[in-house]
């Protein structure tokens, strides 16, 4: 309850100060207003690359709505008006079976236009009869990790870090 009414609170300050929000000045200067951006910006799979770790059409189809709708949900720090794209690449996806456990094996890596790269690797468990749902799940994860931290670095190239 008490997280509910600080987010209220929050939120009718933002409103209130006509959706300006004030940036922390970590070194102690006085802190200055930043424009916070309207809407959602246009992001788009510039390249997707499974060179290294082939999918079958079913996993690829997947992936890409998956790598959409994360691209929809992170908070790229930029407004409608704005125009993002980012490439992805497939690293590496093992998938195996020893003593009725499947293993599966994951490493993906996006990038921004001159940003740096956002690596993320996973390894997860599970029933071998079950093997389609691991592979989308760990699929979904390693996505939501790479695209979590390439809006993190655009936040912060346009310096409007929440």
């Amino acid at each position: 309850m008490r997280r509910v009414r600080f987010m209220l609170a929050l939120a009718l300050s933002v409103a209130a100060s006509g959706g300006v929000a004030w940036a922390d000045d970590r070194e102690g200067r006085e802190a200055e207003p930043v424009e916070m951006p309207q809407g959602h910006p246009k992001v788009t799979l510039d390249r997707l690359d499974l060179s290294h770790a082939p999918l079958a059409t079913a996993d690829e189809k997947f992936l890409r709505d998956t790598l959409g709708r994360e691209a929809r949900k992170v908070d790229w720090g930029a407004g409608r008006a704005s125009k993002i794209q980012y490439r992805f690449r497939l690293e590496d996806l093992t998938v195996t079976e020893t003593s009725g456990l499947l293993q599966v094996k994951c490493t993906a890596v996006g990038w921004l236009p001159k940003g740096r790269p956002a690596k993320s690797h996973l390894t997860f468990g599970g029933s071998p009869s079950e093997r389609g749902a691991l592979v989308h799940r760990v699929l979904e994860i390693v996505s939501r990790g790479v695209l979590t931290r390439l809006a993190e670095i655009e936040r912060h190239r346009r310096h409007v870090d929440p």
